[in-house]
């Protein structure tokens, strides 16, 4: 079995897998464990000591090292990390492919395994990305603040707007201040990402590429997708997957 582990900014994703196709999944806030030792007796709870490997995609560095030493320590093993440059199927063009973050990495392994050398994913997070995948080819992405870090900059940069909770709604226009932003934040993200992916389309001859969404912010927005729209919330854990399965063959 594989022990994968999808860091974020704000949750952490771990997933237990024989085969990249069925996945035994624990979220916990990525902060929460603050060490190896921690980390081990939270697994225990949850699961045995047999796994293969230890796969990571990370985008916070700074606690990469509890990953590295609960791999050697209760393992015996070194963590894998996700990086795009040792990845081989894809090409990468983009000015500094080291740089590219291992959730838009594993975004883009999947898309290219599971959906066709052509696609575009936008993945929810604490930030937004939307990557664009031709022919097989990274050609790079956007970057966009997330739901709550837009809401958080209205609260934080004015005296009077409240910190509201985000939640659907079936109107355009509010009728109090909580539901003035609640529409105003999904509808100028979901207005913007518009936008962009038929920008991307028509630049890019991208106009019949599958469109992915995915990441624990996508919930949000679920019930506004459009019926071309594939949502897949396992789309990067997979992704880890399939980096491990390349560069372990």
């Amino acid at each position: 079995m594989l022990l994968l582990f999808d860091v974020g900014n704000t949750h952490t994703t771990i997933a237990l897998t024989k085969d990249g196709k069925s996945f035994d999944i624990k979220r916990v806030s990525t902060h929460s464990i603050q060490t190896e030792d921690e980390l081990y007796v939270f697994l225990k709870m949850f699961y045995r000591n047999d796994f293969k490997d230890i796969v990571v995609s990370s985008v916070v560095p700074n606690i990469n090292y509890i990953f590295e030493f609960f791999a050697e320590k209760y393992l015996n093993k070194k963590a894998i990390f996700v990086s795009a440059k040792e990845y081989n199927e894809i090409i990468w063009n983009v000015n500094t492919p080291e740089e590219i973050g291992a959730d838009r990495v594993v975004d883009v392994i999947a898309a290219s395994r599971d959906y066709g050398k052509d696609a575009i994913v936008v993945d929810f997070g604490t930030a937004i990305t939307i990557e664009v995948l031709k022919e097989n080819r990274y050609e790079g992405g956007v970057i966009i603040p997330g739901f709550n870090m837009m809401v958080n900059a209205l609260f934080k940069g004015t005296a009077k707007l409240p910190k509201v909770e985000l939640k659907p709604s079936d109107t355009f226009v509010g009728k109090d201040t909580g539901s003035n932003i609640r529409i105003g934040v999904i509808n100028t993200i979901l207005g913007g990402i518009d936008y962009t992916i038929e920008r991307i389309k028509s630049d890019y001859d991208l106009k019949s590429a599958p469109i992915i969404y995915t990441g624990g912010q996508s919930k949000l927005i679920r019930e506004y997708l459009k019926k071309d729209i594939i949502y897949d919330l396992e789309l990067g854990l997979r992704g880890i997957y399939y980096f491990y399965e390349n560069i372990a063959c």
